[in-house]
């Protein structure tokens, strides 16, 4: 594994106000506010560690990933590797639909997606603009802060949390809406999310298994009218084990709602939703994602996190 260090100093700084804002300040600055020394306890896993431990601990701390270490040959320095995701052990689980896949270590699930193949780490002193470069361009969802003491995990939520804390701050640039947003998404892209559906009846497994080939982040779950009645990602496999496994041979339906409980409406945008109500909504819902539908209820795109983030660094919004 590689780690990933800062190669963007010297980014130019720009005379918008929210870009002013963010080329001021400092990843230490976002610890400070949305992670005190208080909160600061770094939840990881050995590469031994196997996949139903980690689905284990991804459910009971309620995150997406978890850093992977080795001890080094005195057996008391961690040494860590990379961050693994629940689309790395859902890729994994893509390779061998056999329960006993749940038993593979952690050091299996690495290299699966782009993120994990290498370690993204910054410092305490690298620029918060750095930082929302790599989480909306470089395929980060989450980095490790390095420190003199333990390091701690920054993820694209915390950035937006402290966003929001600042948005009086962030100028104009709250008021864009959706269809701008989305576009602006596209043109960094140079290319579309792809919007991939499957119907409510097909198993979870099946469910699951397609969206590990695909190139999204999460699909919706449509009835015969194509409506849209729920989404599925990866974490919604967190939680399971050896003793749960029958239950992917289950309607995707009610997989989730054994699993989650009840079956939640997907968090959803329209036309008239402006930026900062959008940030908003991912904070107050804890959301990763918000699906963009019309006025009867179809879905006409998704905006990430990434593509959030991306917008306050996007050169070619004029305000």
């Amino acid at each position: 594994m590689t780690t990933l260090t800062n190669s963007m100093n010297g980014l130019p700084r720009r005379n918008s106000v929210q870009r002013a804002f963010i080329a001021s300040k400092t990843v230490a600055n976002v610890l400070a506010q949305v992670k005190p020394a208080s909160t600061r306890q770094l939840v990881d896993l050995p590469s031994t560690a196997t996949m139903e431990e980690a689905f284990d601990v991804l459910l009971a701390e309620d995150i997406l990933s978890v850093p992977v270490y080795q001890l080094d040959s005195d057996q008391h320095t961690k040494k860590y590797l990379t961050i693994v995701s629940v689309l790395d052990l859902l890729k994994l689980l893509n390779d061998n639909t056999d329960k006993s896949v749940l038993l593979k270590p952690l050091a299996e699930a690495a290299g699966r997606t782009a993120e994990s193949s290498q370690l993204v780490s910054v410092r305490p002193t690298d620029s918060l603009e750095y930082v929302m470069e790599l989480f909306s361009t470089h395929t980060a969802h989450r980095v490790l802060v390095l420190q003199d003491t333990t390091p701690i995990l920054l993820s694209q939520m915390d950035i937006v949390k402290y966003l929001q804390a600042h948005n009086h701050a962030l100028g104009p640039i709250l008021d864009l809406t959706t269809p701008t947003i989305v576009d602006h998404a596209k043109q960094r892209r140079h290319a579309e999310h792809p919007l991939v559906s499957l119907n409510y009846r097909r198993t979870a497994m099946d469910a699951f298994l397609q969206l590990a080939q695909s190139r999204v982040g999460a699909m919706a779950i449509v009835d015969d009218e194509d409506d849209m009645v729920g989404e599925l990602s990866p974490e919604n496999l967190r939680g399971l084990n050896r003793d749960r496994y029958d239950a992917l041979q289950k309607p995707v339906v009610m997989y989730l709602k054994e699993s989650q409980g009840d079956l939640y409406p997907p968090l959803t945008c329209h036309d008239r939703f402006t930026l900062s109500q959008l940030m908003t909504a991912f904070v107050l819902r804890k959301a990763h994602r918000l699906w963009w539908i019309d006025e009867q209820g179809h879905v006409k795109g998704v905006i990430t996190l990434s593509d959030f983030l991306g917008t306050f660094l996007d050169t070619s919004i004029s305000l």
